[in-house]
């Protein structure tokens, strides 16, 4: 398969990008950090990063990963009654509209795919929890918006063969997660939080596994679903 991944400098971008090409796929990755400088959170990115992809695999594009995204705590998210508004617009900014923008970019190519194609958006557990560590309204919003986002892309790309889902980690060993990992409080819970993890935070391996899934035939019949991915965190 032929793959964009956007965010592929990330934590979880790089080890998706690392998953895809060990099981034998052509990935094409793009981040605002890496060479191309392809923003997907800015209007116009995304259809660059579909573009370059598309041109970069001679016309043939068969799968889209979304792994960017924003924690806004220190724009001041947090609860409703606090959240500022340059958190919730910001965060909604990277973690919803570039999804939108990617969506719209990305499905008019896969459905004229002989076969279809798949897209595979990281989401976050917390769309589904809440939790009184991690009540920050603008994160939680543009995380739930994104699922149903997410099934109304795949409502729109069924009778072409285009799946579109969401994975759903919990607390993932990235640096957007540092600051809830190296809290005291916040770590001692993780067996709680984490029950499968054993009192760990997930790997990025571990999350790219699952999406590496979603976009192989294995998955053929799954789209507009969220698979947690989240070592239990979504069974509270």
């Amino acid at each position: 398969m032929r793959i964009l991944v956007c965010g592929g400098s990330g934590g979880i971008g790089s080890a998706c990008v690392a998953a895809l090409t060990t099981a034998g796929h052509q990935v094409h990755a793009v981040d605002r950090d890496g060479p191309d400088g392809v923003d997907i959170t800015e209007p116009g990115g995304a259809e660059k990063a579909v573009a370059q992809a598309v041109d970069t695999f001679q016309g043939r594009l068969d799968g889209v990963v979304h792994a960017v995204g924003r924690s806004g705590r220190r724009l001041g998210d947090g609860p409703v009654s606090t959240c500022s508004d340059e958190a919730w617009r910001d965060v909604h900014r990277v973690n919803l509209d570039s999804v939108f923008w990617l969506l719209r970019a990305a499905l008019p190519v896969l459905r004229q795919n002989d076969g279809g194609g798949s897209v595979v958006v990281v989401g976050s557990a917390l769309a589904r929890t809440l939790d009184r560590d991690f009540l920050t309204a603008a994160y939680l919003t543009s995380k739930s918006a994104v699922e149903t986002l997410v099934r109304a892309a795949a409502f729109e790309g069924a009778p072409d063969g285009v799946r579109v889902n969401v994975v759903a980690p919990g607390l993932v060993e990235t640096p957007m997660a540092a600051r809830a990992l190296t809290d005291p409080a916040i770590a001692a819970r993780l067996p709680e939080l984490m029950p499968l993890g054993d009192g760990r935070a997930s790997t990025p391996a571990a999350v790219a596994a699952a999406v590496e899934w979603l976009l192989s035939p294995s998955s053929s019949q799954v789209t507009g679903a969220v698979l947690p991915a989240d070592g239990g965190w979504s069974l509270r």
